[in-house]
């Protein structure tokens, strides 16, 4: 038991003292969290909303990849559908500007019909590395309301992802489906973690590809 307590403190301290703890992602979570996140495990937090049905749901992960690989292949909006479990349609139906575009999906919904929506997502950077990607719910099939963000900062040996999500589903749907949709959610970071991970060690070259897209995008949206 004392060896157990004296490893738990040891990499307790490790992740108050090292440079990743000095994230702005690391910071929202406790230490104990944190040493789980570093330590590549996947750590979901649930806040109930006042009025809500669902929770707003709050995913963070280690990736053994850069920032900008990670958000780099999140951007790639329409090859979600080839690695993102129950993703049946993911193309960009109007692109406002170079970091913002619309982009419709479509989801495999057990029990009730497919959903389809369109979200508007917004790619940022931000200090240290640091990007994120902002969406909200323009339309959809059964969904009332959605909005959330994918975060990715640098740390030691990777980067630390959050995605954050609050859905308003349809009467319908709220009862049936809230912890098929908490399942999904998680899935799709998992997802999101083995696509980059997997690209930087079988294709590098596409990756490459996709950070290149990616920093012109923000460069173009300067202009």
């Amino acid at each position: 038991m004392r060896v157990l307590s004296a490893l738990l403190a040891f990499g307790l301290s490790i992740a108050l003292n090292s440079g990743a703890r000095g994230s702005g992602i690391l910071d929202e979570i406790s230490g104990a969290q944190a040493v789980q996140v570093l330590a590549g495990t996947q750590i979901v937090l649930q806040e109930e909303v006042a009025g809500k049905p669902w929770p707003k749901v709050r995913l963070y992960q280690k990736v053994k990849a850069t920032s900008d690989e990670v958000i780099s292949v999140f951007f790639d909006y329409k090859n979600a559908k080839g690695y993102i479990p129950k993703i049946l349609k993911s193309d960009i139906s109007k692109r406002i500007s170079p970091c913002v575009m619309e982009v419709d999906y479509g989801v495999d919904v057990p029990i009730l019909p497919d959903e389809y929506y369109t979200v508007r997502n917004t790619l940022r950077e931000y200090g240290n590395g640091g990007y994120r990607v902002d969406w909200t719910l323009l339309r959809a099939l059964q969904t009332k309301a959605s909005e959330g963000s994918l975060r990715v900062e640098p740390c030691e040996g990777g980067s630390i992802l959050c995605y954050t999500n609050l859905v308003t589903p349809s009467s319908g749907m709220a009862g049936l489906l809230r912890t098929k949709a908490i399942e999904q959610m998680r899935n799709t970071v998992s997802a999101i973690v083995q696509q980059v991970e997997s690209q930087r060690s079988l294709h590098p070259e596409a990756l490459a590809a996709q950070v290149a897209a990616m920093k012109k995008a923000l460069q173009d949206e300067e202009k």
